[in-house]
């Protein structure tokens, strides 16, 4: 799997095919667009990163989806499927439970995000919502993530005080859903773009000091690449501090990286504003660090937990040993995502004792 990734990015159509492949023949529910847009795609851009029989079987596909596309396209799925699985858990009901077991036999927690990004309008909006919900009901999920951009619908974000109220609306019956459950349900509140920090925020706040959710935990995502991160965990901070005060639930931080970098560029370039996030890798692993030095404070982390999510082994190294340095290790977690570097992974997690993996489905 890994050699086949790295002929999908050594080859200059690689990325092309595969965001074709996934955008045309994954993504419509209708079996003959698929097929049509399989054999598009193959005429257009040859997978020629791929072993010379699985090219073959491309172009045999391609050609024969086009006679019996209900045939055809469900096999070129499942193959999809087969190829990913170390990163992408087949969601469907009868395939999910059996993998949850596999996956937690290795002893690793799980943090199911609902496959997709950014939704364009309402309908789309409260599938992705339904099937998180749907998640969150099975006894064998405790844990999920979701973005507010992936659940709710595009909105005007001059109109800043009612698009979270808006949005507290929609995402409420989930967070109520978790709340009564009889046994412990999670949700994470994840975002991708700068311009979703502010917003984030204030739902993550706002829904949580509603009264019935005074007792859920729950966390929301940092990241480190944005110079906004440490000011946004200190405003964390100190609301979390009154709401524990109050007799609330603590609640948690999961602190990346970021992963939007050649966004926020094309964003800033295109309108003329400054790049949201630090210029250099150098910069954004400083301030990474920054975040965790404030973060893990023996008189903090009762309000807030910390997730250090990410695959340097420096950074978590440096998060566990200052951790136990400042003995708060019980209150931290150490998140890796599934399938990605798994030998690196399993030696973390016999070093720490446990291990949350990111598990898209």
């Amino acid at each position: 799997t890994a050699r086949r990734l790295a002929g999908v990015l050594k080859d200059p159509d690689g990325l092309a095919f595969t965001v074709g492949f996934i955008d045309g023949v994954i993504r419509p529910e209708d079996a003959t667009v698929a097929a049509g847009a399989l054999s598009d795609l193959v005429r257009r851009v040859p997978p020629r990163f791929l072993p010379w029989h699985l090219q073959l079987a491309v172009r045999v596909a391609a050609r024969a989806g086009m006679v019996a596309p209900r045939v055809v396209v469900p096999v070129v799925r499942a193959s999809l499927r087969r190829m990913v699985g170390h990163l992408v858990v087949d969601a469907r009901p009868g395939q999910l439970g059996r993998t949850l077991r596999r996956l937690r036999r290795r002893g690793a927690a799980l943090n199911l995000n609902l496959l997709g990004e950014a939704v364009l309008g309402a309908r789309e909006a409260q599938r992705r919502l339904d099937g998180t919900a749907a998640l969150l009901a099975r006894d064998d999920v405790d844990y999920v993530s979701l973005k507010v951009s992936s659940a709710v619908p595009p909105h005007a974000l001059f109109a800043f005080d009612e698009t979270v109220a808006d949005v507290v609306r929609r995402l409420g019956p989930l967070y109520r859903q978790a709340a009564a459950s009889p046994t412990r349900k999670f949700i994470n509140l994840d975002m991708e773009e700068y311009r979703d920090l502010d917003l984030t925020v204030a739902v993550f706040t706002t829904l949580l000091d509603q009264p019935e959710l005074a007792g859920l935990s729950a966390g929301i995502v940092l990241q480190a690449y944005l110079p906004d991160a440490l000011p946004a965990m200190v405003r964390l901070q100190d609301w979390a501090a009154h709401r524990v005060a109050a007799g609330g639930a603590p609640v948690k931080v999961r602190l990346v990286k970021g992963a939007n970098l050649p966004m926020e560029r094309v964003d800033a370039t295109l309108h003329g504003w400054p790049l949201a996030t630090w210029e250099t890798k150098v910069e954004t692993d400083a301030h990474y660090k920054r975040v965790l030095e404030y973060a893990l404070h023996p008189d903090r982390v009762r309000n807030v937990r910390l997730g250090v999510a990410g695959h340097n082994l420096f950074d978590v190294a440096f998060a566990w040993l200052l951790a136990g340095q400042r003995g708060v290790r019980d209150h931290l977690d150490v998140e890796m995502l599934l399938g990605m570097a798994q030998a690196q992974a399993e030696v973390v997690r016999r070093d720490v004792g446990s291990l949350l993996l990111y598990t898209p489905v």
